[in-house]
C-alpha cells in the first residue's frame, strides 16, 4: 500500500537562478566578460538580501533532503510545468542523468538571455546543479521516477500576474498603515532584508523578507488602534487602500482556488499512472508552501486514493517550516492584512474565502503573535 507524503519546499535552484538573473540584469557585456574567469565566486557580488536568501534556501534544501532520506520515496512529484513533458519522459526512461535533468530544465530558462550573460549564467547554474542533484535521487544515489504536476506556462504566468497585483496593493496598504500609525506613535522596529524577484525575470517569482518583528509590531498596534477612539481616524486614513487590496486579494484567491484544483487533478492523474505501473511503497509530492494546506486538505478528502490503498502520511515539518518562514513572510503579511482590511471596512469574510484552499499560510505554522 503506497504511502503519500506532502513536503513544502523552496527550490534551491530557483533562488540561485533568480539571484544570478537579477545581478546579470545590472551588468553590461564588458563587466560580464570580466567575471567569466571566476564564475563560481559570483555570490559575493550579489546584493546582501539575495546572498541571505541563497543561504536560507541552501538550509531549506538540506532539510528537505533529510526528510526525503527518512521517507525514502520511489517516486517524486515536482511542481514543474506539464508543458515540459519531454524532459519528464527522458528522465523516466533513463535517457538523461539527474544532473542533465536539472541542467536542461534551466537551459530552457536561459533562452531569453543574450550572450555573454547566457554563457555566465549557464556556467554558474551548472555548478549549483552539480552540487544539488540529490532532489530526485535516493540517498543511495539511485534515480527516482518523477512526475510533473505544475501549471502550463500560460496559466502560470496568469497566476503570478494576479499575485504581483496583490503584492503591489499590499505594499501600498502597508505603507499607508505605517504612516497612519507613525502619526500617533513611533514604530520601534524597522523593516530589513527584503528581496523580490518578479516572475518576468524567470519562471518563478521569489520573495524573501526578514520583516517579522517589524510587521508584528505594526499589525499589533494597528489592531489596538482600531479598538479605541482613534478607529475613525484609522478607517479614514486606510479605507481606500483597504478596499483596493481586498478586491485584488479576492481576485487572487479565486485564481488560487482554480490553480489548486488543477494541481490536485494532475497529482491524482499522476498517482493513477504510477500505481498502475508498479508498486511504490512511498511517494513524495514537493510543493510550494502557498499550496501546501490546500493540497493536503484535498488529498486527505479524496476517496479515490483510499480505494487504491494510498494513505496520506505526515512527518513533523515544524523545523522545515521555520526555515521557510522568510520566503513565506510576504504571504503571511498579505493574509493578515486581508483580515485587517476587512476589519477596517467593517466587512465579513465571504464563505468561499473561509476554506482551506483560500489559506496562504496555515495558522498552525504561523508563529507570529498577531491577534488575527
Amino acid at each position: 500500500m503506497p504511502k503519500l507524503f506532502l513536503v513544502p519546499a523552496i527550490s534551491v535552484f530557483d533562488v540561485h537562478d533568480a539571484a544570478v538573473r537579477d545581478w546579470l540584469n545590472n551588468l553590461d557585456d564588458t563587466a560580464i566578460f570580466l567575471h567569466l574567469d571566476y564564475p563560481f565566486k559570483l555570490p559575493r557580488y550579489f546584493p546582501e538580501n539575495a546572498r541571505r536568501a541563497i543561504l536560507c534556501a541552501d538550509d531549506i534544501h538540506m532539510e528537505v533532503l533529510s526528510l526525503l532520506d527518512i521517507i525514502g520515496p520511489q517516486a517524486v512529484f515536482l511542481d514543474i510545468s506539464t508543458d515540459m513533458f519531454e524532459l519528464e519522459n527522458k528522465y523516466n526512461k533513463r535517457l538523461i542523468s539527474p544532473h542533465d535533468f536539472w541542467a536542461r530544465y534551466y537551459e530552457t530558462a536561459s533562452e531569453d538571455m543574450d550572450e555573454p550573460a547566457k554563457t555566465l549564467y549557464r556556467i554558474y547554474i551548472n555548478e549549483i546543479v552539480d552540487k544539488n542533484t540529490r532532489l530526485i535521487e535516493s540517498k543511495d544515489r539511485l534515480p527516482l521516477s518523477v512526475v510533473f504536476y505544475g501549471l502550463d506556462k500560460k496559466s502560470h504566468e496568469d497566476f503570478f500576474a494576479a499575485y504581483e497585483d496583490i503584492f503591489e496593493k499590499d505594499g501600498e496598504f502597508l505603507l499607508q498603515a505605517a504612516k497612519a500609525i507613525n502619526e500617533l506613535m513611533n514604530l520601534r522596529e524597522k523593516p530589513k532584508h527584503l528581496w523580490y524577484s518578479p516572475l518576468k525575470a524567470r519562471q518563478m517569482a521569489i520573495s524573501y523578507e526578514e520583516t517579522e518583528k517589524f510587521y508584528n509590531e505594526l499589525i499589533n498596534r494597528l489592531g489596538r488602534l482600531l479598538k479605541f477612539k482613534v478607529r475613525d481616524y484609522i478607517v479614514k486614513s486606510l479605507s481606500l487602500e483597504a478596499r483596493a487590496f481586498i478586491s485584488s486579494y479576492e481576485k487572487f484567491l479565486d485564481y488560487k482556488i482554480k490553480v489548486d484544483e488543477i494541481k490536485i487533478s494532475n497529482i491524482i492523474e499522476g498517482l493513477n499512472v504510477l500505481t498502475a505501473q508498479s508498486d511504490y511503497p512511498a511517494i513524495a509530492v514537493l510543493c510550494e508552501p502557498v499550496h501546501y494546506f490546500a493540497l493536503l486538505d484535498a488529498l486527505r478528502k479524496d476517496r479515490s486514493l483510499n480505494q487504491k490503498g494510498i494513505t496520506i502520511e505526515e512527518h513533523d515539518i515544524a523545523s522545515l517550516m521555520d526555515k521557510i518562514k522568510p520566503f513565506i513572510q510576504k504571504n503571511r503579511i498579505m493574509q493578515s492584512n486581508y483580515e485587517m482590511a476587512l476589519n477596517i471596512l467593517g466587512m465579513e469574510k465571504a464563505k468561499e474565502y473561509d476554506t482551506p484552499n483560500a489559506i496562504l499560510v496555515p495558522k498552525s505554522y504561523d508563529l507570529s503573535k498577531s491577534p488575527i
